[in-house]
């Protein structure tokens, strides 16, 4: 093969690399609705105080909704991208904080205007950001991170 077509090739793969991390960022929000909060088990609840049944005559009777749970598929990937948020140091960006916030807002699905509000840019400048965040971010999870296991956490699972 000739120089430009392994040069195609390469931006092609990063460019795939890049989009593999952006749906994994998509899927950890996702996850993240289905994970149970925090809860002070010590105090009870205003609701757990009071004591009701339902009888199928009554006004108000309805059956309870099943609470959704995460599949392991979705806790293994949300700990993934965990971990890649917490790659994000001074040498992708001068300030971190900012870059994971950005593209954790980002993968629910924010619009540019919205999140250029947010932290006080132009929405020009901060997806120049973000894509520069992600490119470098793609960059360093190649070299630290084996293909072995960015295949288990992509496909496999």
């Amino acid at each position: 093969m000739n120089k430009s077509a392994v040069q195609i090739q390469g931006i092609i793969n990063q460019i795939n690399f890049e989009y593999q991390i952006v749906r994994l960022l998509e899927d950890a929000v996702y996850c993240e609705r289905f994970l149970s909060k925090p809860n002070n088990r010590s105090c009870p609840s205003m609701y757990d105080l009071i004591e009701t049944s339902y009888d199928q005559e009554d006004f108000g009777f309805y059956i309870k909704n099943l609470k959704l749970r995460a599949t392991p598929r979705q806790i293994t990937r949300y700990e993934f991208v965990i971990d890649l948020l917490l790659m994000i140091k001074e040498d992708i960006s001068e300030d971190p904080i900012l870059a994971r916030r950005l593209l954790w807002l980002r993968a629910s699905h924010y619009k540019w205007t919205k999140l250029a509000k947010h932290f006080g840019f132009h929405r020009t400048t901060l997806k120049n950001k973000y894509e520069r965040i992600l490119e470098l971010l793609a960059q360093k999870v190649k070299k630290n991170i084996s293909f072995d296991k960015l295949d288990r956490i992509y496909y496999r699972i």
